[in-house]
């Protein structure tokens, strides 16, 4: 098992340095637009392509890693992470950046859409410490460049950071070639019909809701902040900090919280505890951030909503898994459950961030009945993974009908 964690970690820095390269965008936004002389809209797109990525090619990923092995989609990732943020750090023009950015975006779904399958193939009965810790690492890639970005800017500048960002993917590319080569292939080319099962559904929810609140609320701080009469100065730096706490609690939850309550066969206790918290400290972000911005109880629960909502985001991704028998339709099943959650990532925040500015408590209410059916429906998801025995043998009795 030890040999195993080892074979984990050249995947676990992959994704790390793919959460950096994404996010050190957030904070380097002013630099590209002076730089490459755009509008603020176009700047906070190059950070939206990653999850827009992950919409279009996701399916396609968890089918790759199904069909052609997990390592295809890993060394596919590392080559098009590095490919990409190598263009992005010689682009002369905004189009050549935006280009290159999107071939950058391509190794998000590649990467984490088929972590089922790396759980499912490395470690046979610990899906929720495997993807947990593979989601907090990504996260912790994010957090690390949400806050190291203006430091880096201050020093190198915009190509500097975009260069750091360069070295690391390179790193990341020579340690997975390398490093993945143990990983079985035994389940390649298998068919993935079947996977999908309407139980699901409700895990997709679970998924939507939570990404989406995390996004939305670090999106919209600044502009609430200031709608409540605390100066831009002050707003932008706060929400610039709670963006980067609930990054860094997203990273932390899901690296902790997993593995513990599966180590003590806990998971629906997981999964109704992470809800119910989840559900407490959104609810505090909705309704201070607009109505009482104290500025210190909401930097703790941006934090604790990205500790405790990560932590059941990720535990709600691994229950997909449990409704299959097979680890490349287990890669399949969070490829799904990946393309739901940034479906609700590209729609929630748009249409209903701006109604924190207009109608403070509509919005509050909205979010608290999404949030609150995610705690209702931690009930039921599917903590018992289908055993490949119990599958053959009803195959069997299909067939014998």
């Amino acid at each position: 098992m030890a040999g195993n964690w080892g074979k984990l970690a050249p995947y676990l820095f992959l994704l790390f340095t793919i959460g950096f390269g994404w996010f050190i965008l957030s904070p380097l936004v002013p630099g590209i637009l002076s730089t490459f002389g755009v509008g603020l809209s176009l700047g906070v797109l190059l950070i939206s392509l990653y999850g827009y990525t992950m919409v279009v090619v996701g399916l396609l990923a968890g089918w790759l890693s199904a069909k052609f092995t997990v390592k295809a989609a890993l060394y596919s990732a590392a080559i098009i992470s590095f490919v990409g943020l190598l263009g992005r750090a010689l682009s002369p023009n905004y189009s050549v950046l935006f280009f290159f950015q999107i071939i950058a975006a391509l190794a998000y779904p590649l990467a984490m859409a088929p972590v089922g399958s790396v759980a499912g193939s490395l470690f046979k009965d610990k899906s929720h410490t495997v993807i947990g810790v593979s989601v907090g690492l990504l996260f912790l890639g994010m957090a690390a460049g949400s806050f190291v970005g203006p430091s880096i800017f201050s020093a190198y500048g915009l190509y500097g950071a975009f260069w750091v960002t360069v070295i690391l993917a390179a790193i990341a590319a020579i340690w997975t070639f390398f490093g993945i080569r143990g990983y079985p292939t035994f389940y390649k080319g298998r068919s993935l019909h079947g996977t999908f099962k309407v139980g699901m559904i409700k895990n997709w929810y679970v998924g939507l809701i939570i990404s989406s609140a995390s996004v939305m609320f670090g999106g919209i701080a600044a502009e609430v902040l200031i709608a409540g009469h605390i100066s831009a100065a002050t707003a932008i730096e706060f929400a610039g900090l709670f963006g980067g706490l609930a990054f860094l609690g997203s990273a932390i939850g899901a690296i902790v919280l997993p593995p513990l309550f599966e180590k003590y066969k806990q998971i629906r206790v997981g999964l109704v505890s992470t809800s119910l918290l989840s559900f407490v400290f959104v609810f505090t972000m909705a309704y201070f951030l607009p109505f009482m911005p104290i500025l210190g109880l909401l930097a703790v629960a941006y934090f604790l909503f990205g500790f405790f909502g990560n932590a059941f985001w990720s535990m709600a991704m691994a229950s997909t898994t449990n409704y299959v028998s097979d680890p490349a339709k287990a890669g399949f099943a969070t490829s799904m459950y990946s393309v739901a959650t940034n479906l609700g990532v590209a729609f929630v925040p748009v249409l209903l961030g701006p109604l924190f500015l207009v109608h403070a408590y509509s919005a509050v209410a909205i979010v608290a009945v999404m949030e609150f059916i995610g705690f209702l429906l931690a009930f039921t998801l599917k903590v018992n993974p289908v055993r490949a025995v119990k599958a053959a043998a009803k195959r069997r009795r299909r067939r014998r009908k």
